[in-house]
């Protein structure tokens, strides 16, 4: 389908869902220039822990303060632009619909366009390497939570077509884009440039792994480290020899097997349809 994703005067709010190549996005895009405003660009306000983190509340490090500082610098950057301005931060998938509506508003009433760019992925690859990551930061994860338990949860808390609504409610379906993030596609990043009209130069890597999971068959070793030891400068040796350790893949493979079978099912299908039917759906390159 023919899109048109960069336009004068608009907002594109990308609040990436973890493992779609996010912050490979992210550290690309805050590096391109930001003074071309005929050019699409990132923000660059509001950047905070390599992303766009002063701008969602449920962020840790969240300041109200510099959050409404931040706020109005972007406006102001983006009225003033002939060309689209991009927010990105994974922490906005999970915002409250307060703020994002609160955000929402502000930008359509200072005289923006809004849109919304959603990279999506099959949910038992997702949990999987959420649980990942989450063993890896110390930072989402329940004490003694189980695997399973933990994507049980974490399912309930990142169903699509309720994330998207949030959203959609207040800027209509039409400016809601969705793009898949799957195994095959073959270079997600230069993709998802493309698509806001930014052509990389090629001499950029697009395909370097930027905040990546540590082996499935690490976790419970690393774990188990965690309830004994403190020693951050341990845990990082810890994590880097677990890494370069050769596995036979099979346990991974029963884990993601049972997530399959027993937890999300045909549950992603069945929500891609429904967003199918509503927004706008990009083809990957």
């Amino acid at each position: 389908m023919s899109i048109n994703l960069n336009q004068p005067k608009t907002l594109i709010f990308h609040p990436g869902i973890g493992k779609t190549a996010t912050s490979a996005i992210q550290t690309i895009g805050l590096e391109l220039p930001t003074n071309n405003s005929r050019q699409a660009c990132f923000s660059p306000y509001g950047v905070y822990g390599g992303a766009h983190n002063h701008f969602a509340s449920v962020h840790p490090g969240f300041s109200p303060a510099i959050f409404e500082k931040e706020w109005k610098e972007l406006l102001k950057f983006a009225l003033n632009r002939d060309a689209s301005t991009i927010v990105s931060s994974e922490f906005l998938i999970r915002d409250n619909a307060n703020h994002i509506g609160d955000m929402l508003e502000s930008a359509l009433k200072s005289g923006l366009q809004v849109k919304v760019l959603f990279a999506i992925r099959d949910y038992t690859d997702y949990l999987k390497s959420a649980y990942l990551q989450a063993v890896k930061v110390q930072w989402g994860l329940r004490q003694n939570e189980h695997v399973f338990d933990f994507c049980h949860r974490e399912l309930g808390q990142i169903r699509l077509p309720e994330k998207l609504d949030t959203w959609a409610r207040h800027i209509g379906d039409e400016n809601i884009y969705v793009k898949e993030f799957t195994r095959e596609s073959k270079d997600f990043v230069r993709s998802f440039f493309s698509d806001i009209e930014i052509a990389l130069p090629d001499d950029i890597s697009t395909n370097q792994k930027v905040n990546s999971s540590i082996p499935f068959e690490a976790a419970q070793t690393l774990r188990a480290f965690d309830r004994v030891c403190k020693d951050v400068e341990k845990r990082k040796e810890l994590i880097s020899f677990l890494s370069n350790i050769d596995y036979d893949g099979k346990h991974q493979q029963s884990v993601s097997n049972k997530i399959k079978k027993e937890i999300t099912r045909n549950t992603y299908q069945h929500d891609c349809e429904r967003l199918k039917a509503r927004y706008q759906w990009i083809e990957s390159k």
